[in-house]
């Protein structure tokens, strides 16, 4: 999946009532090729938006690296030491 999908997808919800700006927000931070601030945003949102917008972009794993780059080395620690099953 590219890049442009998932933003595509992020800015399908941009007209809801609630979270809308949020997700127009983090879609522009990743067409500006800005993944760690796009990643630093989403961390700060509440929970539904946050959990729905990392689902999104983990459909592009490549991107997700990018977007969360923090994650692939925990769970790089975990396998590495045989805890990640």
């Amino acid at each position: 999946m590219k890049t442009k999908t998932i933003q595509n997808k992020l800015l399908s919800f941009r007209k809801d009532e609630y979270d809308g700006q949020d997700y127009e927000t983090a879609a522009n931070l990743i067409k500006g090729n800005q993944y760690l601030a796009a990643g630093e945003f989403i961390y700060l949102l509440d929970t539904s938006p946050r959990d729905h917008m990392r689902n999104i972009i983990a459909e592009q794993p490549s991107l997700y690296d990018e977007v969360f780059p923090e994650e692939k080395g925990v769970w790089s620690d975990f396998a590495q030491e045989g805890l990640l099953q």
